[in-house]
């Protein structure tokens, strides 16, 4: 009798215990539920079934792209005259040399190639119809410039002739390299270029304002890409949804104006608009003020309204001062932001003869280098000097010009 109700009791506490595990762990990840028990002295398990294991999310780590963009390449004779060597051949390393690490640092590498690049055959000339030699070219690629934004109002400075064998050129030469705004058919007057890194997508688009009143071949009206609001509209549209974010460089403003224009403001609020993320523009010759605006859904827009020359044979003491631009992209997951940005001004050393014109930063430039450039024998340039340099790109740059370091920095997202 008492081995039978000891075997009962035994029973009894065998069942509650798997019943409590049932419950207990049924609820941790296990795949028992409480209608897989049945009576209080058994639990039905399914036998086929393995407990899950517990899979945490896993999160990308955000992904940085680093652009730089350097302003107009303006190629006056003075300048491709100070690449021809001695032998014959041409080489301009030495309008890059300064600025050599700026480049390398930097994923997406991009200059305003104010100039067509026809080449020696074609026949080489400066203002006002301008042709430059393809080496110019062959250093750009060499010091790692992989972007060339080529619609400018010069860019039929030659016809279509002129600009087929520019394109001909960085196709044949650099195929690896994109060049932007000029296009040899309606396919790549549609196409939008999209540069990848990590799964991180930045198209970049280009436009300029006009070609010096020179009108779009008959034989190919798509010859260059012109700032058009359909246009603009449509390819801006087509990037958003090829890409995480976007860039436009264009060629805009008026010559020489220190200042917004009117039209830039007009073409700022379409870009603010459609969602542009960062717009880099060229052609005033000098630099221009940088904003972050902010549009009616929030979205921000960082504007670099002008970068003024990198280098050139120009004869006004502000032209010898321009930008580099430097932004900072990120993509943290399906967040995609401008996360900080960076003004460097730089100064055309003006000088004669073979490999000697240059451009430095700012930061690097002197007193003594300033007092030798020849743009101080141009008319109303005889007080041209460091401390000129600086206090016009405080007055444009604004109070967040950093004097000491020389740079506009601002992060705009930690």
């Amino acid at each position: 009798m008492r081995l039978k109700m000891y075997k009962s009791i035994t029973s009894l506490i065998m069942a509650s215990l798997m019943l409590f595990s049932a419950l207990c762990f049924g609820g941790c990840g296990s795949q028992t539920t409480i209608n897989e028990v049945t009576g209080a002295a058994g639990i039905s398990l399914d036998e086929t079934s393995a407990p899950l294991e517990t899979v945490l999310p896993t999160t990308a780590a955000p992904v940085e792209i680093n652009i730089m963009m350097i302003g107009d390449m303006l190629i006056h004779e003075g300048v491709y005259g100070s690449g021809l060597m001695a032998d014959g051949t041409y080489n301009f390393d030495h309008l890059f040399t300064n600025i050599a690490d700026d480049i390398k640092a930097c994923d997406i590498k991009i200059l305003n190639q104010e100039t067509i690049l026809g080449g020696t055959e074609l026949g080489l000339s400066a203002y006002p119809c301008f042709n430059s030699p393809q080496e110019l070219g062959d250093t750009e690629v060499k010091y790692g410039f992989n972007v060339i934004c080529s619609a400018s109002n010069h860019s039929l400075d030659k016809g279509l002739n002129g600009l087929n064998k520019s394109i001909e050129y960085w196709k044949t030469s650099h195929p690896k390299v994109a060049v932007l705004g000029v296009n040899q058919t309606e396919e790549e007057y549609n196409n939008i270029y999209v540069y990848e890194k990590n799964g991180f997508k930045v198209a970049i688009l280009n436009y300029t304002y006009g070609t010096n009143g020179i009108p779009m071949p008959s034989s190919n009206p798509y010859a260059v890409n012109l700032l058009d609001t359909d246009k603009i509209t449509k390819d801006v549209t087509k990037a958003k949804a090829m890409a995480d974010m976007v860039v436009v460089c264009p060629h805009w403003g008026t010559e020489n104006y220190l200042k917004v224009s009117s039209a830039q403001k007009e073409w700022t609020d379409l870009f603010l608009k459609l969602g542009v993320d960062v717009v880099i523009g060229t052609h005033p010759h000098v630099i221009e003020p940088v904003e972050v605006l902010t549009g009616e859904d929030g979205h921000q827009m960082l504007v670099f309204y002008s970068l003024g020359n990198f280098v050139s044979n120009q004869n006004m003491k502000e032209e010898m001062i321009g930008g580099l631009a430097n932004v900072t992209l990120v993509k943290d997951g399906s967040n995609c932001y401008v996360k900080e940005y960076t003004m460097t001004p730089v100064v055309t050393q003006l000088l004669y003869g073979r490999s000697q014109i240059t451009t430095y930063k700012l930061k690097d430039y002197t007193e003594s280098l300033a007092s030798s450039s020849a743009i101080k024998r141009c008319e109303g340039c005889s007080d041209f000097s460091l401390s000129y340099c600086i206090s016009l790109c405080s007055s444009v740059l604004g109070e967040k010009f950093n004097t000491e370091t020389c740079t506009l920095h601002e992060v705009l997202k930690q």
